[in-house]
């Protein structure tokens, strides 16, 4: 059982903790084949309407089209789910004479037998692999939808006017007691310094520090091309806003949001929100532009939402609110952001079509 590793372990930091809860190759919350949707814990976008998807194709048709040697075109995802981003997406694509190919990072074979069954047929067109580092060398789009969001995180709090790390001991029948350790990891002042002087006390936050190996290896794979990321998430600046002091850390199970992340370990999903000033600054650090960043509604309705929906969808009362669900605030439309940024051998021209309407890139420079 997974408390038994974990009480093996103890003392451990909360982000050991949470890599072994959803990434443990046996009794992890992945591992298990959990997945969003109305059977799962939560809901992405892909689950929501097969417009997504297909408002997304659009974007990566402009990108072919930008990127000239076009004979080793890939487009990459990494966090897959069940694979409806990828189907919606070739089924789109070869709608408007396109071709792609296709490969999906996937470690958990539960998870990949699912996406075969989902991608049934396009299995000529797509390939898996089990790591980042098992990706060949391409030219194309890495696509992510609710990828780094489930990155195991730092989780930090102040008390008595100073920074701490949060370790936790965990005893085999299944007691699980938080500590407080002084911050060995440098980076995480690099990252909070300007703001956790404002911070009162008790409060907690988080601090993604695995991303960056992330970065560095599509850096390597990736010899030109786009990456899109679409996640929930803040500019740095609101992250940490003193007003936001307990963190962003949230658990899910049966479509109820936990407070607690240490309810059923294994069988609960644990995110934290995106810093996507981070994002900019390992992308600039790992030799990627920074292009645009804007919330999903604006980013889809500039791509033609709405024509996609006239396109693809029944227009029932159904697919309507799906739409809704998508661009408005009430669903995910102002909740989780894009950001592209891209490796060119050219200086891109002009903005890329959804974030014509919308380009908040700025706010990654506060």
């Amino acid at each position: 059982m997974l408390i038994n590793i974990l009480a093996k372990k103890s003392p451990l930091t909360f982000e050991e903790y949470m890599e072994l809860s959803l990434y443990h190759p046996k009794y992890g919350y992945y591992a298990r084949g959990s997945l969003p949707g109305k059977k799962g814990d939560y809901i992405t976008s892909p689950c929501v309407h097969k417009i997504f998807g297909a408002s997304l194709a659009r974007q990566i048709i402009e990108i072919y089209e930008i990127l000239k040697d076009k004979k080793d075109f890939l487009i990459v995802e990494a966090g897959a789910g069940q694979g409806f981003l990828a189907r919606d997406i070739l089924e789109y694509s070869e709608k408007k004479g396109y071709n792609f190919n296709y490969l999906i990072i996937e470690p958990f074979p539960s998870i990949r037998k699912i996406q075969e069954e989902t991608l049934n047929n396009f299995k000529k067109k797509i390939i898996w692999v089990e790591s980042l580092e098992k990706l060949p060398e391409f030219r194309g789009v890495f696509l992510s939808n609710e990828l780094f969001d489930s990155f195991p995180v730092k989780l930090i709090e102040k008390k008595e006017g100073k920074v701490y790390e949060v370790w936790i001991k965990v005893k085999s029948n299944g007691v699980i007691r938080e500590i407080l350790k002084d911050i060995e990891d440098k980076k995480i002042f690099e990252i909070i310094e300007p703001y956790h002087p404002f911070w009162k006390e008790g409060y907690r936050t988080e601090v993604c520090l695995r991303i960056e190996k992330f970065y560095k290896i599509l850096s390597e794979k990736m010899k030109e091309g786009f990456i899109i990321t679409i996640d929930y998430g803040f500019p740095r600046q609101d992250y940490y806003s003193p007003e936001r002091f307990r963190g962003t850390l949230l658990c899910y199970y049966e479509h109820k949001v936990i407070e607690n992340p240490y309810f059923k370990p294994g069988e609960t999903d644990i995110t934290s929100h995106v810093d996507f000033t981070l994002l900019r600054e390992l992308g600039e650090k790992h030799g990627f532009l920074n292009l645009g960043f804007t919330q999903q509604g604006s980013f889809l309705v500039a791509l033609g939402i709405n024509e996609v929906f006239f396109e693809i969808s029944e227009r029932t009362w159904k697919d309507k609110e799906a739409l809704k669900f998508l661009i408005f605030p009430e669903g995910l439309g102002t909740s989780h952001w894009v950001l592209v940024q891209a490796k060119l051998k050219k200086k891109l021209e002009e903005n890329l079509r959804g974030f014509s309407l919308n380009n908040r890139i700025y706010l990654l420079y506060k």
